[in-house]
Order: structure tokens, then sequence, then C-alpha cells
């Protein structure tokens, strides 16, 4: 009896196991529900058609599913996805200049050049929202030379800072908390079609044709974030730390990034869609080839039929 409460411990340890650890639950999970639901739907139709018959239809329903369920993935980006696109360092501009305006000045970069002298800002309005709201209203007057306004709530701008402080700080450029992003200093140029302000059904349309089909290569994407250093303040014992504060004396540090979409297709398709993509076609040429058997096969017998009736 010992040894059976022994080998019963260890099996029970054994099942324990492969239920907490996430990975072979879900496997098993994924396992039956694929045992149990294609199994059972070809042993339905096998009854009916026949196992080869059966076999085919089974298969062809899923597939035909996966390549629905992989035109989904592609378009929003989500399931088996690929890698994540990334920001690169193109390159960072210092303006040590003191008679001139805030911008990006002396840039290396063709494009980056049309920033130079721009600034914005939003005097008299301490609201951040409704700043930055100002802040884009006087961006849409400006000529930027094919760049856009990215307040601080767009999440492109957000994504691309937090590759900014870590690029800044591994160059040595800054310290860690020795600067600061200015309050409207984002910009972006290139990269896909930008959808309006309050779009409608008609705009949402024509945005997706434009995009698709009118262009469909997605042009070099640059990001530009601006940044000063702050002004040194002494932190006491026992209160709480001061306040960081933008030096307006200090030079602007221009940060100028290229979005590296990833893939072997990256003007065409991102590497983040480009793994769905694959997937959808392999299902789609799979289902194809199934229907196109079942098709023949029922020709055959229909022509069979025919010719034993005539």
């Amino acid at each position: 009896m010992s040894g059976f409460s022994g080998i019963a411990a260890t099996q029970l340890a054994l099942i324990d196991g492969i239920g907490f650890d996430p990975f072979f639950r879900g496997l098993l999970s994924v396992l039956v529900g694929l045992v149990v639901l294609v199994g059972g739907t070809y042993l339905i139709i096998a009854t009916n058609t026949g196992t080869r018959a059966g076999f085919m239809i089974a298969m062809a329903g899923l597939f035909g599913w996966m390549f629905l369920m992989g035109i989904i993935w592609t378009i929003y980006g989500i399931g088996w996805r690929g890698g994540t696109p990334t920001w690169e360092l193109v390159e960072i501009n210092v303006d040590d200049a003191d008679d001139v305006d805030d911008g990006l000045l002396y840039s290396t970069i063709e494009e980056a050049a049309d920033l130079s002298g721009v600034a914005l800002e939003a005097p008299g309005v301490d609201d951040p929202d409704q700043a930055q709201e100002v802040a884009l209203e006087q961006s849409r007057q400006l000529d930027l030379g094919g760049w856009r306004y990215l307040p601080t709530s767009d999440s492109v701008r957000g994504e691309a800072q937090a590759t900014a402080d870590q690029i800044l700080i591994e160059e040595g450029v800054y310290g860690a908390g020795e600067y600061l992003p200015l309050q409207f200093g984002g910009f972006t140029t290139g990269g896909k079609p930008v959808l309006k302000d309050n779009a409608n059904i008609l705009d949402r349309v024509w945005h997706f044709f434009d995009e698709t089909f009118l262009h469909p290569m997605h042009s070099r994407e640059l990001i530009a974030i601006q940044t000063k250093a702050v002004l040194p303040k002494p932190a006491f014992p026992g209160q709480a730390p001061p306040v960081a504060e933008v030096d307006p004396d200090a030079p602007l540090v221009t940060i100028v990034m290229e979005r590296d979409r990833g893939g072997p297709l990256p003007s065409v398709i991102s590497g983040l869609r480009f793994t769905p993509a694959m997937f959808t076609i392999f299902n789609g040429l799979i289902f194809l080839a199934l229907v196109w058997s079942l098709h023949n096969r029922d020709r055959r017998e229909a022509e069979i039929r025919a010719a034993v009736q005539g």
C-alpha cells in the first residue's frame, strides 16, 4: 500500500504542477478543445459523407475559420503578432546659439530644417489639456514644412518619449533627472496619412481608400522631441523633492528618431502585421486547395451519376 500511495502522491503532484503552470494549462486546454471541436465535427460529418470526404470538409472548415481569424489579426495587429515597431536614433541636435529662437537648428536632416524657429506656446493658460489645444491650433496656422505637432496626449509621442529618455541617458547627453521634455516640443513627419479631427463616416472611408490604394507605400517617418536641462534646486531633508523646472537659458537639445517598422517589407507592411498576414495567406491557400478538391470531387460524382442515369 505504501508503494501505491507514493505513486498516487507523485501523480497528484504532477497534476497539480501542470494545473499551476499557465503554459501547460493553456496547452492542454487548446489540445482538448481541438480534439473535441474539430474531432467531434469530423466524426459527425464522416458518418454521413465517409471518412475521406468528411476529413476534407472538416479541414476546409478549420482552415477557413483560421483564414478569417488571420484577417482580423492582420487588420487590428492582435493575436499572433510580429515584432513591435521601434524608434531608432537619427541624430541629437544641440542648439547652443544665444541669438536664435527655439527650434530644430543646424540639423543634418533635410526634413528637420523646416522646424527652425518654431516655438509654440500657450501664455496665460494654466490647464495642461487646454494649453495643448491652444498649441495644436497654433501649429495648424503655421507652415511647419510638412511636420505635424504632437500633443502630449498623443500615444505616438508617449512611445517615442520613452525611447528618447533612454537614448539621451545612454548617450550621456543628460543624467537621470537633469532634463525635461518641452511641453510643446514634439513634432512628426512622414509615415501613414493621418485621419483629420472630428472625421465622419465618409472621411473614414476615404481615409481607408487613400491609405490602402492611393498611398500603399509608407514614407519615412521621423519624430523630433525637444528637451532642456532643469534648474538646479537643492533638496532639503524631511521635505518633498523640489518640482523640476526648465532652465530657460539652457541649450535646446532635440533628438530626432526614425520609426523602424520591422519586417522584410517595412514600407508596405510593418513587422507587427507581417506575421499574421503570412498566417492568413498560408491558411487561405490550404482552404482554397481543399475547397477546389471538394469541388472536383462533386463534379466527378455528378458526371458518374449522369452517365449511370443516361
